[in-house]
């Protein structure tokens, strides 16, 4: 998981290299088929031979892959008009959409302890954003919306990881999103140089690795063992961005994003303890 968040946070640094240079939209295509190429290798490696990909669950993954695209776009774009570090902290928004949606959609019982918790990591939010409504950035709302289609998606990558292995995870999320992406990247397409291609080369190989390792600490610890890992991602942004950007990330938002992870570890402990033995998400499969 510590190693999903490097490289995570590496791979919002280079998307941000490249912002003003070509359009997200195109990032997201490339970055697609590099990781399908790249899966598909790693696959290969594994068995010694073409892996096959069999699964009975193609909704599941179709589900998620449209999830996914939608966030992937809104996240890529978010990182290049807004600083990466303010970005990141409010992306710890996730946990917060995911549990609001068990409750509603998966019909979650919420007892005053959880509602105390989202109360708790609101203001977590609020503590980020420092909030003055006139000088409010609208691109907080990109990030928060992509927050919530992440955490549709990462339910849907929990349900799947359960009967899938990584490496088909990800297979089915780049097999689809790659067709996906296509139309927004052509409309937007221009010529790549030398360094993009690097860059970009970057991006898709750090994020497939991410997908890989975070699926496989899905499958081998509980939520509330990897949630506070999580809050590493920010450390490690926080300081990319400011070697290559300058970027400091005011007290205010590492206090805020702290409240966030805390409350959602909370709630994740409080979920294993009094479910350890049923799986709600499985009706998304």
């Amino acid at each position: 998981m510590l190693a999903s968040m490097l490289c995570f946070a590496l791979m919002s640094i280079f998307i941000r290299l490249l912002a003003g240079e070509i359009a997200s939209t195109q990032m997201v295509f490339v970055r697609n088929s590099i990781s399908l190429v790249l899966v598909c290798a790693f696959a290969c490696m594994l068995k010694k031979g073409l892996p096959r990909f069999t699964t009975h669950r193609l909704s599941g993954h179709f589900g998620r892959a449209m999830m996914g695209l939608l966030a992937m776009q809104l996240w890529f774009y978010s990182l290049t008009v807004m600083p990466v570090t303010l970005a990141t902290a409010l992306s710890f928004t996730t946990p917060i959409f995911a549990t609001i949606f068990a409750i509603i959609f998966l019909k979650e019982r919420a007892g005053w302890r959880r509602w105390t918790a989202l109360i708790v990591s609101f203001i977590g939010v609020l503590l980020i954003l420092n909030p003055d409504i006139q000088h409010m950035d609208n691109n907080v709302w990109i990030v928060l919306v992509a927050s919530a289609a992440m955490a549709v998606s990462g339910i849907f990558v929990k349900s799947l990881s359960r009967t899938e292995s990584p490496e088909t995870v990800v297979f089915y999320m780049a097999l689809f999103m790659t067709p996906l992406s296509f139309p927004q990247a052509l409309y937007h397409w221009q010529p790549l140089v030398s360094h993009q291609w690097i860059y970009l080369a970057a991006i898709g190989l750090l994020s497939t690795s991410a997908q890989l390792m975070m699926v496989r600490a899905y499958q081998r610890a509980e939520v509330v063992v990897l949630m506070p890992l999580d809050f590493t991602r920010l450390i490690f942004v926080s300081f990319f961005a400011y070697l290559w950007f300058g970027e400091i990330l005011e007290g205010h938002a590492w206090v805020g994003a702290g409240v966030i992870v805390a409350s959602s570890a909370y709630i994740a402990h409080r979920d294993s303890r009094l479910r350890k033995n049923s799986n709600p998400i499985e009706t998304l499969s």
